[in-house]
């Protein structure tokens, strides 16, 4: 259980797996993917787990299915084309000579645009600590996490790859970043958990819908 922000009151409705399977289609999610999904939601998202209410809840659902393509990737993929990696790199990569060594190898990409940063130290640290879940990336971070919900994820990485486990870290994580004050500036929550912008403004579209569907 995470350990609360202060200052702010607690939600008290839960939803079954049936009331998520139907606000995760609301918000856009397969009929698919919200039925593999529905049961991690009911368990994870609880009172006790958010600080805010409803205010958090809404924003963090937002960027976790942002985060996630729609519930759809819990690891990032890193299998790029040269001019894929370029774009998404442009100080790390140039030309596309310079990306065409890492073009659609995962393993050697993560290590290389990972490797010797966010507490990236050992040889395959890069590709092992990768991004999961909602943006979870680096050695520092997966120690950090894994530190403050009690579980070793510097050992298993690979259990932000299922989805209530996926849930579960996000959510302390989510915990731990967004002071309560800035749940309502949605750049600012995206400044904070992403670093920047991107993905700004698929997140405010999932917000705004989030205010409707999860009463």
């Amino acid at each position: 259980m995470s350990a609360l922000r202060s200052g702010s009151a607690r939600f008290t409705q839960t939803w079954a797996a049936d009331d998520w399977y139907c606000m995760l289609g609301k918000l856009g999610v397969a009929p698919v993917t919200a039925s593999e999904w529905s049961a991690a939601f009911a368990c994870e998202v609880q009172p006790e787990r958010f600080s805010a209410g409803l205010a958090d809840v809404r924003p963090f659902v937002a960027t976790f299915l942002h985060e996630t393509g729609m519930l759809k990737t819990l690891a990032e993929n890193m299998s790029y084309t040269a001019e894929r990696i370029c774009a998404v790199w442009p100080n790390r990569f140039p030309t596309i000579a310079s990306a065409r060594p890492y073009e659609r190898d995962p393993r050697a990409l993560a290590n290389k645009v990972y490797g010797g940063r966010m507490g990236n130290t050992e040889l395959d640290d890069g590709w092992n600590f990768r991004g999961r879940a909602a943006g979870i990336t680096g050695r520092t971070n997966y120690a950090w996490l894994g530190d403050r919900w009690g579980q070793d994820l510097l050992v298993m990485p690979h259990m932000l790859e299922q989805p209530t486990f996926a849930l579960a870290g996000s959510i302390h994580a989510w915990e731990g970043m967004l002071p309560d004050r800035h749940l309502s500036d949605q750049v600012k929550v995206r400044r904070i958990y992403n670093g920047g912008v991107i993905g700004l403004e698929h997140c405010q579209a999932l917000y705004a819908r989030g205010c409707k569907v999860i009463a």
